[in-house]
């Protein structure tokens, strides 16, 4: 009886994928309309870093097909951004479930000019040379047996001044080689 029981299981087991179909998942795709009409829609998909494929994929539009945005996939033009919800058949046909016209938008940025970073900050020699001769200064100064404070502020002002005179020099240098490259 056992064997019988077992023999029954396995055959099941093996017998039954021939009975149900397999169907794959359906899967959401963006991509770009490179040809549309009642019957289907070639589409151009993108990779998540928004790369195109090299190839189009043929998406087989029936009278189930959900559409958003326009009134029928005949609608949609070329390099149209969409997106698809689209499953694969036993014959491995692409079919679409539903499709979905992405819309333009024009936003404008909150601000204008994003404000200044800490690396746009500390790229400013004036700075760097401020910062830098605050630090030599107070560590001199408490090395010296004087306050630190006082030869921070001092050291901050030579530097800056050094950094911006330094930055005059530079652009000198570099519009005067600009000049000699030019003749």
């Amino acid at each position: 009886m056992k064997i019988a029981t077992r023999i029954g299981f396995v055959s099941l087991f093996l017998i039954s994928p021939l009975f149900l179909q397999a169907t794959a998942f359906a899967e959401m795709l963006e991509g770009r309309v490179v040809r549309a009409n009642s019957q289907s829609l070639d589409l151009r998909v993108y990779d998540p870093q928004g790369r195109p494929y090299p190839n189009t994929l043929n998406l087989k539009v029936d009278a189930y097909t959900r559409v958003t945005g326009v009134s029928s996939v005949s609608n949609l033009r070329t390099n149209d951004a969409v997106s698809a919800q689209v499953y694969q058949d036993e014959s491995r046909t692409w079919h679409v479930d539903r499709v979905t016209l992405f819309q333009e938008m024009n936003a404008r940025p909150a601000t204008q000019n994003p404000p200044p970073s800490l690396r746009d900050v500390l790229g400013n020699p004036m700075v760097r040379g401020a910062l830098l001769g605050a630090a030599t200064g107070a560590i001199a100064s408490s090395t010296s047996g004087g306050k630190a404070g006082k030869g921070a502020l001092v050291g901050a002002g030579v530097g800056a001044a050094a950094g911006l005179l330094g930055q005059m020099f530079s652009q000198n240098s570099k519009s005067s080689q600009n000049s000699d490259d030019q003749r």
